[in-house]
């Protein structure tokens, strides 16, 4: 785990904050748009963001979106269609052709949330491509939350998207579609210290959980974790009545309703 010098990172509240940044960095784009979500849901976000991508291949821009088999298997024809016909390329991570079966190879699903436009400008978080982020049903407050990040770290995110999109694109046969060489890094434009941390059901599969344990370890004042889904085995347990037991204020914001 490598952190890079240089970066300007922005956090950004819900969809509220983060769907006009992204459509702006879109409607910005001069070269390439990398867009990864989990879900891509038929509704006006939807909409909004299937617009910005269109407009963006229609004036020459290398556009590339990935979605996951599963989690957008209802994948819009007709977002479908605009997006061909403006020249855009769409993957999909391990498509579900048939009637869902129960195999071991469907947990390995793509759960990222990340853009990436012209490799120094990125989005990194934890929102999907839908418009679940007003809910006028139910008052509770909703968290979520992306993080835009210009600098050095934004050519990391960049490839890491392109890598994903290689190794899909050969695995569905899609050669056509392979991103442009390795953009040059961003020249620095802030003063923060920020590093990627990609996990994957391969070599990297405990990357990230080793990077909290790193931080929980060296925690001395205060931990605060936020989380819908949260899962921890023992030793992230422990980490955590660790940090506890030596005076840390560990702070846990969990999902009070399921979705």
């Amino acid at each position: 785990m490598q952190y890079v010098a240089g970066n300007r990172l922005t956090l950004l509240k819900n969809g509220a904050q983060y769907f006009p940044a992204l459509v702006e960095a879109i409607d910005a784009a001069r070269s390439e748009v990398f867009l990864e979500s989990y879900l891509y849901a038929d509704d006006q976000t939807g909409e909004r963001v299937t617009d910005a991508l269109a407009r963006a291949a229609a004036r020459g821009v290398n556009v590339h979106l990935l979605v996951d088999g599963f989690g957008a298997r209802d994948f819009s024809r007709r977002f479908r269609e605009r997006l061909h016909a403006s020249g855009a390329h769409l993957l999909v991570f391990r498509p579900e052709f048939a009637r869902p079966r129960w195999r071991r190879g469907r947990l390995r699903r793509m759960h990222r949330k990340l853009a990436a436009i012209d490799g120094n400008v990125a989005f990194v978080g934890g929102i999907n491509v839908i418009d679940d982020f007003e809910s006028r049903e139910w008052q509770a407050p909703r968290y979520d939350y992306a993080v835009r990040v210009e600098g050095p770290l934004a050519g990391e995110v960049r490839n890491a998207a392109a890598r994903l999109w290689l190794r899909v694109s050969w695995a569905t046969l899609r050669r056509r579609t392979r991103p442009n060489a390795a953009l040059p890094p961003p020249s620095p434009c802030g003063t923060q210290h920020a590093c990627l941390v990609v996990r994957d059901s391969l070599r990297h599969r405990r990357d990230i959980e080793d990077a909290y344990l790193r931080h929980i370890e060296a925690a001395r004042v205060e931990i605060v974790i936020a989380c819908a889904y949260f899962l921890p085995g023992r030793t992230f347990r422990r980490a955590l009545y660790a940090a506890a037991q030596r005076g840390v204020r560990v702070q846990l914001l969990l999902q009070g309703r399921v979705e």
